[in-house]
């Protein structure tokens, strides 16, 4: 199981989802292997061969990657590797949400608290309402 600072992560905030965090590439295998589960580089090689062209040596050193990152677990037992997500898509989520905010506070205090306030009150009425609640337990 992966622990508390095992993954290490940029975040860049003009890209989408799990991209946000992870090169381009790596975020569309982290999309297949969460929605495949355990998977080997063929048929990941595949999903991604039917939205674009893209090498075999490409996704098998990507997907290395990913596990030397603890991204992906690589069960190297059987003649072709089987990897598994170390985190769930929801506990991968949870992660970064953890790692940015801490190191939003951590850099900025006080006024991240205040600017988040000001984004949620621009936004959705359901999100404000969610804040409001979560604030009231």
């Amino acid at each position: 199981m992966v622990t508390p600072y095992d993954i290490k992560f940029r975040f860049n905030p003009t890209s989408t989802r799990s991209k946000k965090v992870l090169g381009p590439l790596e975020g569309e295998i982290m999309d297949i292997v969460w929605e495949q589960g355990p998977t080997t580089v063929a048929a990941v090689h595949k999903a991604l061969r039917s939205r674009r062209d893209i090498a075999y040596t490409t996704v098998m050193t990507t997907m290395s990657r990913l596990a030397r990152k603890n991204l992906l677990l690589q069960d190297t037992s059987a003649q072709s590797y089987v990897y598994t997500p170390s985190l769930s898509r929801e506990d991968f989520e949870r992660y970064v949400c953890t790692g940015v905010i801490r190191a939003l506070l951590e850099d900025y205090g006080p006024s991240v608290i205040d600017h988040f306030v000001n984004i949620v009150a621009e936004s959705d009425p359901s999100l404000q309402e969610r804040l409001r609640s979560a604030v009231c337990k």
